[in-house]
């Protein structure tokens, strides 16, 4: 067997392994209204031992005598491209150059840009986690919404379209607010002064502010505290919880969840039925219209009836 075809089987068959926890595609808003998370500026070492260990598993089951290592990577648009080398006790045989996501779920033999991937709708199942929702406890239809504070298009989707989604739709939807923080620190910051404003039963009326005041807070970082005062909050106790970083891990989890669903901007939506503490979503990024959520909308509860 060429080296060549043994790559590209390989290939295929992790890619089949990685369909059920990938999203090949997402419906995108026709102006592209998705704040673009800052991209990672390597991958985790980790990552490559795990794609690494696939790989093998794959070419031992037929191929005993030959292994497979990553030897070096770049940044490459929205993957990397990466030197695969296959080799044996006497040495390297053949290396390729592929291409990986940032998350190690997918590799190609050639570049793929993945908004383009397929007309073909995708789901996955996605973790409600924990997290905060407006709408019904027990809604036949669940969105589960990775968002940024300090990105505009996600402030248009809590300003202006979420209020007309609750206003028909609040006994049958559930609308999940998980957090991307893909601004990095400041982005990092703003999420968890939400949470800390929680604790003091005032969360969603933070996260109102937060949207509504969006450049005033980002260009001066204290102004969160003049919202707590604002809501009536014992600001003390929300400084030292904003100061003390406790939330700052369950932040981090639902970033690190966020990009193994896929995402990659914000706002970024699954839309589907609830399974338990998953929602069997539809991938949906950026900030779409109300009628277009509708029409999603729609669609989940015809399907759940």
């Amino acid at each position: 067997m060429l080296m060549r075809d043994l790559a590209v089987g390989v290939v295929i068959g992790l890619i089949i392994g990685a369909i059920a926890v990938y999203a090949f595609t997402a419906l995108q808003p026709s102006g592209e209204e998705v704040c673009p998370a800052n991209p990672p500026e390597s991958l985790d070492q980790k990552t490559l031992e795990s794609v690494s260990k696939k790989l093998n598993n794959l070419i031992h089951q037929n191929n005993p005598d030959v292994s497979v290592r990553i030897s070096d990577y770049s940044p490459y648009g929205e993957v990397y491209r990466v030197k695969v080398e296959f080799y044996n006790d006497n040495g390297t045989l053949e290396s390729y150059d592929m291409f990986l996501t940032a998350n190690g779920s997918l590799l190609f033999t050639n570049y793929v840009d993945l908004t383009k991937l397929s007309e073909e709708e995708v789901r996955i199942n996605v973790s409600i986690d924990d997290d905060p929702f407006k709408g019904a406890e027990d809604a036949k239809v669940v969105i589960v919404e990775f968002s940024n504070y300090a990105c505009g298009h996600c402030a248009d989707f809590a300003i202006e379209t979420e209020p007309k989604i609750l206003e028909k739709y609040g006994d049958k939807v559930k609308i999940v607010f998980r957090d991307f923080p893909g601004f990095g620190e400041i982005s990092y910051f703003a999420a968890e002064a939400a949470n800390c404003a929680g604790e003091q039963g005032k969360y969603w009326e933070f996260h109102d502010l937060l949207f509504e005041n969006q450049r005033e807070w980002i260009s001066n970082n204290s102004k969160i505290y003049d919202y707590a005062e604002q809501l009536g909050l014992n600001v003390d106790e929300f400084k030292a919880c904003v100061e003390s970083g406790k939330y700052r891990e369950e932040v981090d989890k639902d970033y690190k969840d966020g990009i193994s669903y896929g995402v990659t901007g914000t706002p970024t939506f699954f839309i589907g039925t609830p399974n338990g503490t998953f929602v069997n979503g539809k991938k949906v990024a950026g900030a779409l219209n109300f009628e277009q959520f509708a029409a999603l909308i729609e669609q989940e509860l015809q399907q759940a009836s």
